[in-house]
């Protein structure tokens, strides 16, 4: 992890006065451009609520600059003199390095230590990325530059948020399950997140991690003349960090990762090993202890039915079973004989054969091996195949409401009345009253639907008509550009 001197970077954590360090960052971190002075930051912290006098603060910033948290921006003075430049107060500025520490500081500070929800919308973003990267491959990338570089770059950041995510949850993971005294709402959680969280994420996985890895492949070919059509950084040449997804390395990295046998595989192992310490667990909890016997207390049982009167007994017999009145327990398999029924007397009936380690010890627990775990490949590739044709069968329904466009006289297919009657809800969840032209853009989808005011909308399908009052329907594809980020007047 770098050099002896970027540790230093973070000993103002730990440090005895490590309240006072961490309120001097993050003075310098709220502000961009910052540099003052320490009667400045005194004063600022105090008003805060951070009381620091003017010399602590001097004090405690040359440190910071010992570190190399902090460097000086220069003094307080017009005069040229040496003398008056050393008498001066000096200014201080957060470094790179100090900075960006402090920040991944004070995020980790402030998270918590419960599961993180992995990202998995991410892996469609990657795969539609891919998508348009590969249709402007098509054209020797003869496209906006500063597009092209948008979509690479949103493949990077997708796959680290995912593979960031995935590791946190894991981890997570791997700790609830390493206790072993797992009970009660630690374990009731943790089966939850194996039986139905896993099972998703793999699903996903199964369903993106080929398509990406053969865009990918697709892609690498090209991926010189992808480079050196993506735009300069403007920043002189060895002083920048690129964004990601500039070095073809990056790029054979991102192929290798989503390959069968790399990344998914990776999930599933840890998956199937979670699975198997939830077996474990399960097994701790509904077995007795190892060695335990409750051969004394039956002993001592037998001796209070053989010294009881006969109410004492069925009073006794109701106590301990917790069966009133006495009944004739069949703990063996069906009686042969027709006549021996629940009211026939124990001291009349056939003994019952009760098991050995129930008879010696006590023990209900079951002997011999466990029974392996049944393979559940053809489950999951039947699952898989269930949610590749509904992904398709949605997509079939997009593409006829996308090419109907005005919707009104239009025939479609009742998956496409579904999705339409659907994204139709949230818009008029959102919106009460309509007054003027609205949208709501769909990018999963990849769908827009816009209602306007006005005349009815009749839509044909081979079950029945819909109908629409006062409404103006129509679909369109929804505009990939930085303006649909954020609505404008009157539309959503």
């Amino acid at each position: 992890m770098g050099d002896g001197g970027s540790r230093g970077l973070f000993r103002y954590l730990v440090a005895d006065e490590s309240d006072d360090y961490v309120a001097v960052m993050d003075y310098f971190i709220d502000v961009l451009l910052a540099d003052a002075t320490a009667a400045d930051i005194a004063a600022t912290l105090t008003a805060g609520g951070h009381r620091i006098d003017r010399d602590v603060a001097e004090n405690r910033c040359r440190q910071l600059v010992a570190w190399g948290n902090l460097g000086e921006a220069g003094r307080d003075t017009r005069v040229g003199s040496i003398g008056d430049y050393v008498r001066a107060t000096a200014r201080y500025r957060p470094t790179v390095l100090g900075g960006r520490v402090h920040r991944e500081a004070t995020a980790l500070l402030s998270s918590h230590d419960g599961p993180s929800e992995v990202t998995r919308e991410s892996l469609a973003r990657i795969y539609d990325a891919l998508t348009h990267i590969d249709a402007a491959a098509d054209t020797g990338f003869a496209v906006d530059p500063n597009t092209l570089a948008g979509h690479v770059t949103g493949v990077f950041v997708h796959h680290n948020t995912f593979t960031d995510s995935i590791a946190d949850f894991y981890t997570y993971l791997a700790e609830t399950s390493g206790q072993p005294d797992l009970s009660g709402e630690d374990y009731t959680e943790f089966k939850l997140l194996l039986l139905d969280y896993i099972d998703v994420i793999t699903s996903d996985l199964s369903r993106y991690a080929t398509r990406i890895c053969v865009a990918v492949q697709r892609l690498l070919p090209h991926i010189d003349d992808l480079l050196t059509a993506l735009p300069d950084a403007g920043l002189p040449s060895g002083t920048v960090t690129r964004s990601p997804g500039r070095t073809r390395d990056e790029w054979e990295q991102l192929a290798s990762w989503y390959d069968e046998d790399a990344g998914p595989r990776q999930l599933r192992d840890a998956a199937a090993t979670a699975l198997n310490r939830l077996l474990t667990h399960t097994r701790n909890r509904t077995s007795d202890a190892p060695g335990f016997s409750h051969r004394a207390d039956l002993l001592r049982l037998a001796s209070w039915f053989s010294e009881s009167s006969d109410e004492q007994a069925h009073r006794l017999h109701a106590a301990t079973f917790g069966a009133y009145p006495s009944r004739h327990l069949l703990l063996g398999p069906d009686e042969p004989d027709p006549r021996i029924g629940a009211g026939t007397s124990w001291w009349n009936a056939d003994p019952v054969s009760v098991p050995i380690s129930l008879r010696e010890r006590g023990d209900r627990s079951p002997r011999g091996r466990n029974a392996r775990i049944p393979d559940p490949t053809a489950d999951r590739s039947l699952i898989v195949a269930m949610a590749e044709q509904e992904s398709d069968e949605l997509a079939d329904a997009v593409a006829e409401l996308r090419a109907a466009n005005d919707l009104h006289g239009a025939q479609i297919s009742t998956p496409a009345r579904d999705v339409l009657l659907d994204r139709l809800a949230v818009l008029l969840a959102r919106h009460q009253e309509l007054d003027g032209v609205y949208r709501i853009d769909d990018h999963d989808l990849g769908l827009t639907l816009t209602a306007e005011p006005g005349r009815d909308t009749t839509v044909h399908c081979p079950d029945g008509d819909l109908t629409v009052h006062g409404l103006i329907l129509r679909t369109s594809s929804p505009l990939l550009t930085p303006t649909d980020a954020a609505p404008t007047t009157g539309v959503w």
